[in-house]
């Protein structure tokens, strides 16, 4: 059994390494469409990489609330993949994305993965704070103004988990 999770982190890692050094849009895309193919994603990804999800409760529904995509390694891109709708968000730079568009009453279950490797993949980092915001003013800024979503590897510090190495996140928003 133990040998057994071995090997699969071993193909984890080799798998995530491997759509990171060729034909990296086409490959990439297909890890994309793992999470939104397969039901077992989910769970697969927080047993691997030995992550829980960032959980956060939003009240007052869906309007206004929006993922702000503050921190991107350039040349880097990162998606935002909502099981629940089905939907993918891809980010080459910058910006904001609408929750409310993507998103349902209930639990939602978001991964955020690196679909572009700049051809460093020592060094990548993207970090996504949600808000409401109104007339594109921020109101509420949920979990304290930290980010619910945030992968950083720089190579310079050993990995302390996989989840850190291959760049998923994992995120629970409960909207009332």
């Amino acid at each position: 059994k133990k040998r057994k999770m071995k090997y699969i982190k071993y193909i984890f890692l080799i798998f995530i390494i491997i759509l990171s050094v060729n034909k990296t849009s086409y490959a990439l895309g297909k890890i994309v469409d793992y999470f939104l193919d397969n039901p077992n994603a989910w769970n697969d990804t927080k047993r691997i990489t030995h992550s829980m999800p960032t959980k956060i409760v939003v009240k007052e529904g869906l309007e206004g609330l929006v993922f702000k995509l503050t921190d991107l390694t350039k040349g880097d891109g990162v998606a935002l993949v909502f099981l629940e709708t089905k939907k993918v968000e891809k980010f080459n730079s910058e910006r904001f994305c609408d929750a409310g568009d993507n998103l349902i009453r209930g639990k939602n279950r978001i991964v955020s993965v690196i679909t572009k490797n700049s051809g460093n993949r020592k060094k990548f980092h993207y970090k996504f704070i949600l808000q409401r915001a109104i007339n594109n003013i921020p109101i509420d800024i949920y979990n304290n103004g930290d980010a619910v979503l945030e992968s950083k590897y720089d190579g310079s510090k050993p990995v302390e988990k996989m989840s850190d190495l291959s760049g998923i996140k994992l995120l629970e928003i409960e909207i009332r």
